[in-house]
């Protein structure tokens, strides 16, 4: 807990990153695919990647930043040497997309059938979580309405790239790799001085 205490300004940070990524992604998707009865696909989905490529790129340097910090620690001897820790950081900053797949999934299982009610609340919990989820999570947008619009499991899979991303910032900046650029990851350079 006090770990968590020490680290919420990265939860938050990633938080506020994620609404960043959120809103280019809002943008995106309402700006390729507006006015037509059939969108153009690939400026959706072009639109999409690019808002996902954003966000992941965010996550990974917060985390990055964190594991850059913490190995000053465990060099030092004054902190014990976790490489998990950014998964679990993002894990928890991840907390309202994963509750947000949790309703969706409860609501496409047990809300309607065909159009039969089989529990309402349940169906009532989906559908808010769904249109909480278009907006929290717009930019995947383009991918949902495009291959999955009603099929749960994508909400699910949404939550696979930041926490890949997180893990892997947290232990580059661990290892000493330098920030990743867009064009690729470098070794920092130790001889500089």
């Amino acid at each position: 807990m006090a770990y968590l205490k020490e680290n919420y300004y990265y939860i938050v940070k990633m938080l506020l990153n994620q609404f960043g990524a959120t809103f280019l992604g809002l943008m995106m998707s309402l700006v390729t695919s507006r006015g037509q009865d059939e969108p153009n696909w690939y400026l959706v989905l072009a639109g999409s990647t690019l808002a996902i490529i954003l966000y992941v790129y965010l996550q990974y340097n917060v985390m990055w930043d964190l594991g850059a910090r913490d190995i000053i620690r465990v060099e030092a001897k004054r902190a014990p040497y976790k490489p998990l820790t950014g998964l679990w950081m993002t894990a928890l900053a991840n907390i309202p997309n994963a509750l947000i797949a949790i309703g969706v999934v409860i609501g496409s299982l047990f809300g309607s059938v065909d159009g039969l009610s089989q529990m309402e609340w349940a169906g009532s919990v989906g559908v808010v979580c769904r249109t909480v989820g278009i907006f929290w999570e717009a930019m995947f947008n383009g991918f949902v309405m495009r291959f999955s619009p009603h099929n749960p499991i994508i909400w699910v899979l949404m939550l696979i790239p930041p926490l890949l991303a997180g893990g892997f910032g947290y232990f580059a900046g661990l290892k000493g790799f330098a920030p990743i650029g867009l064009l690729g990851i470098k070794p920092r350079n130790e001889d500089k001085k």
